[in-house]
């Protein structure tokens, strides 16, 4: 048994060399390959990036330079990198270091005169680089490779492709950390402005950019694969000149995202509005007394609104915005503690005896008033018959009439506020 394994060793080794030769002399019988498995293709590919690699040492002077020269020769020559498209696949957020983390890809392209041969010859017209560490590439990486955030961010080609032109294309993967801007005014739903920046270390003024659509890919990234809770409203890519050097370019890709949290708006915003719609509502409940104690009751409620709220605050504060939500949370509060000051005074008013009765047009127009706003009522006082004339009935009229006017104008003003403040 061990003497057939060893035969049929022997046999697969030679059928192997009579497939590849490492001086690619089998290359004027290509017309073989057509026979050869789909999964010996791969032979061909090594053998013509062989014979590749041996001409650009010659033509550079200098061995490995396929792999570790750029395809340069004179001096004073730039290289012009396509970018094609960037594409977002992941995106999550770091509240307290105010920092978003962004995962994808950058669509690129460009000439490389040392990968050229011809069609005929070895009947193909594409070329895959199964390692970017076989070919020389663009070191486009984060502007912050050489300080210590080099462990965070991170890029790496792939799907590296050469055609018979010299022209090359690569998927540059990246995985960096955004510093962001945030606007806290529409909290929970904020916003956050993210920007990086990929650039050359080694070769900063003979890497060129040139974005295919223009300066800037204004029309947006490529976000679809996203599948988070961030809604992109705005992103863009362009070039810039570098800060340290006027001579050089990056590349600065930026992403305006609003956190989409309907369930905790919700949660946040139901609790005030109930709490609210009691203080409007009070009027309906009956006399002084009783409206004064939904009045406090709501006002309790509203606090508790507030604490819970602030619990949902981040670690690190708001900054100096202030979110849209604690504006309404205040302005709600302030409505009410007006509205129960007012409710307060006109009661305590309303008690007083008073013998000298108003003015007659007043008294027809509380009387009016409450017929029709159907709010508040009280009952009118007992007069213990001693004198000819009582007019706190009259007074009585009056006082309800006016804190139901102060109610109509409260949800007026509680309604036309809600709107400026929610727009």
């Amino acid at each position: 048994m061990s003497s057939s394994l060893l035969v049929l060793s022997v046999a697969a080794a030679v059928a192997g060399a009579a497939v590849y030769d490492p001086d690619c002399k089998w290359r004027m019988n290509v017309t073989d390959v057509d026979d050869i498995a789909h999964h010996k293709y791969a032979v061909l590919e090594d053998c013509l990036f062989y014979k590749l690699s041996k001409e650009a040492d010659q033509m550079q002077g200098k061995p490995n330079s396929l792999m570790l020269l750029p395809p340069t020769v004179a001096a004073g020559e730039t290289l012009e990198v396509d970018v094609q498209k960037v594409v977002v696949r992941q995106m999550w957020m770091s509240e307290v270091f105010k920092e978003m983390h962004i995962n994808g890809y950058v669509g690129l392209s460009w000439k490389d005169r040392r990968l050229r041969w011809d069609q005929i010859d070895w009947k193909t017209d594409t070329l895959n680089i199964k390692s970017f560490g076989r070919l020389w590439v663009p070191d486009i990486n984060s502007e912050k490779f050489q300080t210590s955030a080099q462990s965070v961010d991170y890029t790496n080609y792939q799907n590296i492709e050469a055609r018979m032109t010299g022209n090359v294309t690569a998927r540059l993967e990246f995985r960096m950390q955004a510093q962001c801007d945030i606007d806290y005014s529409d909290y929970p739903n904020d916003r956050k402005h993210c920007c990086f920046k990929l650039r050359s270390n080694l070769y900063k003024r003979y890497i060129k950019f040139f974005i295919l659509s223009g300066e800037a890919i204004s029309d947006g990234l490529d976000v679809s694969p996203i599948r988070t809770n961030w809604h992109i409203e705005q992103s863009w890519i362009k070039k810039e000149t570098a800060d340290d050097d006027m001579k050089a370019e990056e590349l600065e890709i930026c992403v305006t995202a609003r956190r989409k949290s309907t369930t905790l708006s919700i949660e946040l915003t139901i609790p005030v509005l109930i709490s609210a719609l009691l203080i409007l509502l009070a009027p309906f409940f009956g006399k002084f007394q009783q409206q004064i104690n939904v009045k406090m009751f709501s006002i309790l409620l509203q606090f508790m609104c507030f604490q819970f709220l602030a619990n949902k605050t981040p670690q690190v504060g708001f900054g100096e915005s202030v979110p849209k939500i604690y504006i309404f949370y205040a302005f709600t509060l302030g409505v009410s503690v007006v509205s129960l000051i007012a409710t307060v005074i006109i009661s305590a008013a309303a008690r007083v005896p008073r013998k000298v009765p108003p003015a007659h047009r007043y008294t027809l127009l509380a009387s009016v008033l409450n017929a029709n706003v159907c709010c508040g009522f009280e009952e009118a006082p007992v007069t213990d018959g001693t004198s000819s004339k009582d007019a706190s009935a009259d007074w009585l009229q009056i006082h309800v009439a006016l804190n139901n006017l102060l109610s109509l104008c409260t949800v007026a003003v509680y309604v036309i506020g809600a709107i400026v403040i929610a727009f």
